[in-house]
């Protein structure tokens, strides 16, 4: 079996592995070795997380070998190459997800910043409750689901079980209370969390305020003073880079762009996208299928 996209390659023996389908930024399989084992090569390009609820394993890591012993789970934020084997008989899920991916899922509110501090830290092989182990087997097969049946909403529903992947992963590294935060870094911050989450719903600024219990006012100096950016451009700032990674990146027409995008209507996303980056959706296709050609005819050169 391949399991990873972006480098991460694996190996399976005799097992037995749910079938899902691989997205551009976010894999989740329910895992279950037979008579073999299960062997990854992880080249650290994407986060990973597993997770045992019977069995054992090792994780190999620069030069150490950690023994795993169910229930445990493990975390690999990008960045951490490593030799990941479960042995035959070891059950449980695993969960690949691009930097975009956890940025988008991490939540909210007070302790979004705990939960994205300590997933830049690896968890290698914390032992937790045997429900605790089966809960997030389960948000990871659902994450996977979500994903594979492609159903109206698929796609919102899928991030929102990878929040409670990535709070249990947060759980496990003993969180304390909040420490004393600025008020206006504390206000951008979640601010940047809500845009992750909800760009494509096209929230207001008075949305986003409301949500974070502020007037709109305050939200606006609050982003100003911080970045230097008014807030509606880091909105729209978090859209055009979605849109270009589609157009770019697949081959969904600008009409479907538009739509996956929460655009009602086409021919509004046309000109947003030129509003803010000078070229329409048509011509930023083009640019990226021409530097695609190009690099393919420089490494069709190569000795």
């Amino acid at each position: 079996m391949v399991f990873g996209s972006s480098g991460d390659r694996g190996s399976v023996g005799n097992s037995e592995v749910a079938p899902i389908v691989v997205l551009p930024e976010t894999e989740a399989v329910a895992v279950k070795t037979a008579l073999s084992p299960v062997a990854w090569t992880l080249h650290g390009n994407r986060n990973r997380a597993y997770v045992l609820i019977s069995g054992t394993g090792r994780l190999s890591m620069e030069g150490k070998v950690v023994q795993l012993a169910s229930p445990c789970v493990l975390w690999l934020p990008t960045g951490n190459a490593a030799t990941l084997t479960l042995e035959a008989g070891a059950r449980g899920a695993a969960l690949a997800a691009s930097e975009l991916a956890i940025g988008r899922a991490v939540p909210s509110g007070p302790i979004g910043g705990q939960v994205k501090d300590a997933l830049f830290h690896p968890v290698l092989g914390a032992k937790v409750e045997p429900a605790v182990a089966q809960d997030l087997c389960r948000s990871i097969e659902a994450v996977g689901e979500e994903l594979r049946h492609d159903r109206p909403g698929g796609q919102d529903a899928a991030r929102y079980h990878l929040v409670l992947v990535l709070i249990a992963l947060w759980r496990t590294s003993s969180p304390e209370a909040p420490a004393p935060q600025s008020a206006p870094r504390a206000i951008v911050r979640n601010f940047l969390h809500l845009v992750e989450l909800h760009a494509r719903d096209h929230w207001r600024i008075e949305d986003y305020a409301r949500f974070l219990s502020i007037s709109r006012g305050r939200l606006g100096s609050a982003v100003k003073r911080v970045t230097g950016r008014s807030a509606l451009a880091l909105i729209n700032a978090r859209l055009v880079a979605e849109a270009e990674v589609l157009l770019g990146g697949t081959n969904l027409q600008a009409s479907e762009v538009a739509e996956a995008l929460g655009f009602k209507d086409a021919a509004y996303f046309s000109r947003f996208f030129k509003r803010e980056t000078g070229v329409t959706p048509g011509r930023m296709r083009r640019e990226a299928v021409l530097r695609k050609s190009r690099r393919a005819q420089s490494f069709a050169a190569w000795p």
